[in-house]
């Protein structure tokens, strides 16, 4: 049985607090894409050109002719971040129900690790371009996997049990957008458009290290080298975005881009072996996505791209816990994800 039907009201201080967040993260990422739109053509301009930011009306330039609409890149990038989820709140039981301070347990999986990138581009009519791309890890080891619980309801803020692990991820990552140059100048245009993002996340941890910072008699282990936790967590992403151009000369080019998504998906499976208990969440929220990216052209054909994506995340829904096979609760949760990745490119267009 999957828990998005099961989603319980938060109160109001939550709410607060979690638009607060989203609010302030998307208004520093609007006001960046802002600066970058209305700014950088202006000072790069000379004298003739600055004129042309007083007219109104759109001006056709042949600067963004190409001379080829379709490309691909290849690249090797890094990953860094994380993705989380936390449990708390309100809960349900085959005894009873009732509510906990939030968070009671959080855990902390590690997104540190080389990527191969993938990409293929075509425009069309000129003012069209479709995109798809893959992303693979090619390294496994992702960094620690922290695990935390607050268990004390008398002391929601002391730290009771807390573990870290070695984490080992693979990693895939699908997306296509399309997009439209709505508006032109000389050197620079306005870009739109909609796409959508697959991510997937699957771990195997192996404990290195459990204890009590506040002296709780019973969860002091050591690791046995073996896969003691596996994870998985999926994001659905479609989004919208608004984007800039700026063609420095026939070699240089930069682009910005800010995009907002308000229905993400997330689905995630933890299964902890050695207690036999299996917890699966459904979640709903947004997501903010930023991207900056500089291209220089070797000739007619190829080129280099320097690229950085970042990504915020929040979701929030019902997680569904089983143990021995059997259903053994229902409580809030939260899957949210920061992330940063960079990747340099080879390109060759024809």
């Amino acid at each position: 049985m999957r828990c998005g039907a099961f989603r319980l009201e938060i109160d109001a201080q939550q709410v607060q607090k979690r638009a607060k967040v989203m609010l302030k993260k998307l208004f520093l990422h609007i006001q960046i894409i802002l600066s970058i739109f209305c700014i950088t053509p202006y000072l790069f301009a000379d004298d003739t050109e600055k004129e042309i930011f007083n007219p109104p009306t759109i001006y056709e330039s042949t600067t963004f002719s190409q001379g080829s609409n379709t490309y691909i890149t290849v690249g090797i990038g890094g990953l860094s971040g994380d993705t989380t989820y936390q449990i708390g709140g309100r809960y349900v039981t085959p005894s009873g129900s009732g509510t906990y301070h939030f968070p009671i347990s959080k855990l902390e999986f590690p997104l540190d690790m080389w990527m191969i990138s993938v990409e293929e581009s075509k425009e069309f009519k000129r003012n069209w371009k479709v995109s798809v791309g893959a992303k693979k890890n090619y390294t496994r080891d992702a960094g620690k996997m922290e695990d935390s619980d607050w268990l004390t309801a008398a002391n929601p803020s002391q730290l009771d049990v807390y573990s870290q692990s070695d984490a080992y991820l693979d990693v895939l990552m699908l997306g296509i957008n399309v997009s439209y140059r709505f508006f032109e100048r000389p050197h620079w245009s306005l870009i739109a458009g909609v796409g959508y993002r697959y991510q997937n996340f699957d771990y195997e941890c192996k404990l290195n290290r459990q204890w009590s910072p506040s002296g709780l008699s019973g969860y002091d282990y050591t690791g046995a080298g073996s896969v003691d936790l596996t994870y998985e967590v999926t994001y659905s992403i479609p989004y919208i975005e608004i984007g800039a151009q700026y063609i420095f000369n026939n070699k240089w080019s930069f682009d910005a881009s800010l995009g907002y998504s308000p229905i993400v998906h997330a689905e995630d499976l933890d299964v902890h072996v050695l207690r036999a208990k299996v917890s699966e969440g459904n979640c709903d929220g947004d997501a903010v996505l930023f991207l900056l990216k500089g291209r220089y052209n070797i000739s007619s054909s190829w080129f280099f791209a320097l690229q950085l994506d970042y990504t915020y995340i929040y979701t929030d829904g019902r997680q569904e816990q089983y143990t021995d096979g059997a259903w053994s609760a229902t409580i809030d949760q939260e899957i949210t994800s920061e992330r940063l990745f960079g990747v340099l490119s080879a390109g060759y267009a024809f």
